[in-house]
């Protein structure tokens, strides 16, 4: 299973629009062309693990405890073989959605699986992996608690020449940072306020950035990073050419980009119960 290894930089260049050979007069934004399906993961060479095969099992269960409101435990997986492992590995292969938590001495490497709300973290310090878990959730706790995280920015006292809206939407930033609580959310659509690319830079430089990285790959890429202000997150949207389609800052929790729902979790234990049924009969 592949984890996120770098941090992703905040853009501030919008796409540029396309325009029709035959109306040169239109111009729109090129849309993501392709879109990730989920494909039932098979066991292939790898000979099927009965340890694998019981940590399966108990992921059904942790799914079914997810939707009658009931936290499950981890499964912690430092104690398996290698065989074991790569087994894992395979059947749950890698999902749409991978997260990077730098703290202090700690990395945290997030990856979710084909199944979505099941998830891998591996949490690595001086030394090598420390712990290597799976949990299931709509995300993983360590990344709901890194939204309070903060690079200690401080407000500007003054403003350099030739900005537009950059100002008064950090006053906003800062103010609503300050007077979070929990349950609120709040997206502000960059892309539909007149702001320059002198704006946007400015914004990047005084909200700076707390060390946690996440990615959805869904119908395009969706790209967010956590501020160095507590619950105030950079949500980008990328085409397939890697232009931005859409700018947003959000005042969350953690985004809802990067969070799996009920529907998700009914999906995924449907498809674990199947594959438990295939093992049994490979």
């Amino acid at each position: 299973m592949t984890m996120l290894e770098q941090h992703s930089p905040v853009a501030t260049e919008n796409a540029a629009p396309v325009t029709p050979f035959d109306d040169p007069e239109c111009g729109y934004l090129a849309m993501p062309q392709g879109m990730h399906s989920f494909s039932m993961p098979l066991p292939g060479e790898i000979p099927a693990s009965q340890a694998g095969i019981a940590v399966v099992r108990r992921l059904a269960e942790c799914l079914s405890a997810e939707l009658n409101g009931i936290d499950s435990d981890r499964i912690h997986l430092d104690s398996y073989d290698e065989e074991t492992r790569r087994f894992l590995d395979q059947v749950l292969g890698d999902g749409e959605v991978s997260a990077l938590i730098d703290a202090d001495d700690v990395r945290w490497a997030i990856r979710e699986s084909v199944f979505i709300g099941v998830w891998r973290l591996r949490e690595f310090r001086a030394g090598g992996t420390v712990r290597d878990y799976l949990e299931v959730g709509s995300v993983p706790s360590v990344l709901r608690h890194a939204g309070t995280y903060t690079a200690g920015v401080e407000r500007p006292r003054s403003f350099p020449d030739g900005l537009m809206n950059a100002p008064s939407l950090l006053t906003e930033l800062f103010a609503k940072s300050v007077a979070f609580q929990e349950g609120q959310s709040e997206v502000i659509n960059l892309s539909l306020l007149p702001m320059t690319e002198n704006d946007l830079a400015y914004l990047v430089e005084v909200l700076g950035l707390a060390g946690v990285s996440i990615l959805s790959k869904g119908y395009g890429d969706c790209r967010i990073r956590l501020t160095g202000l507590p619950n105030v997150w950079w949500v980008q949207y990328f085409n397939a050419s890697d232009q931005m389609i859409l700018n947003t800052v959000e005042i969350t929790p953690i985004p809802q980009a990067a969070q799996a729902t009920q529907e998700d979790f009914e999906d995924s234990l449907q498809w674990i119960e199947e594959l438990l049924a295939m093992l049994k009969e490979s």
